[in-house]
């Protein structure tokens, strides 16, 4: 049994946050299960998606963080004086839309496992932050080229096709006798 951390947020503010005890994937699986009936098939899809939050500590990490990440087999790399800690975490979303080239997750659930209470102040800012805006899916190329920029593309083109390609000879190895 471990620490499951459970978030819900909607809208850019916290619906639900609580530590509870069980294993992850089944804590995944009951929440999918719970959120599938509050989800409406005809205004959004429904989807769970496996990624990683990176966490960062100073080091020394406190025993009690480094207690959970040899328990949860975590992966930790250094950087300079902290250690960064990927975390597994689940995200349930249940009400979004989709506008144009914009994508907005409108109320979602995190699931993942509990370190501390700074990760998980982290992870309740990240679901905030990933309720409150939408987020746009395609870049838009920022290209601006003046009338001038134009005529010099166009001019060197125009040079590059009138120089004539110079041939080059091949030299005959002489026999060696």
């Amino acid at each position: 049994m471990a620490e499951i951390l459970v978030v819900e947020a909607e809208d850019g503010r916290l619906l639900r946050d609580e530590v509870e005890e069980g294993e992850l994937y089944e804590k995944v699986k009951e929440e999918a299960s719970r959120l599938l009936k509050k989800w409406d098939p005809s205004l959004s899809d429904f989807t769970v998606i496996r990624g990683n939050y990176e966490l960062t500590y100073k080091i020394p990490i406190p025993i009690p963080v480094v207690d959970k990440i040899q328990a949860f087999n975590l992966q930790v790399a250094r950087a300079g004086n902290e250690a960064v800690v990927t975390l597994p975490v689940y995200t349930i979303s249940y009400n979004n839309e989709w506008r144009g080239d914009t994508y907005r997750d409108r109320a979602i659930c995190i699931v993942t496992y509990y370190i501390d209470e700074d990760a998980k102040k982290q992870i309740i800012e990240y679901a905030i932050e990933a309720t409150s805006k939408p987020k746009q899916l395609t870049p838009q190329p920022e290209l601006a080229l003046t009338e001038e920029d134009i005529a010099r593309l166009e001019a060197g083109l125009e040079e590059a096709e009138e120089k004539p390609r110079k041939k080059r000879r091949r030299r005959r190895r002489k026999k060696s006798s």
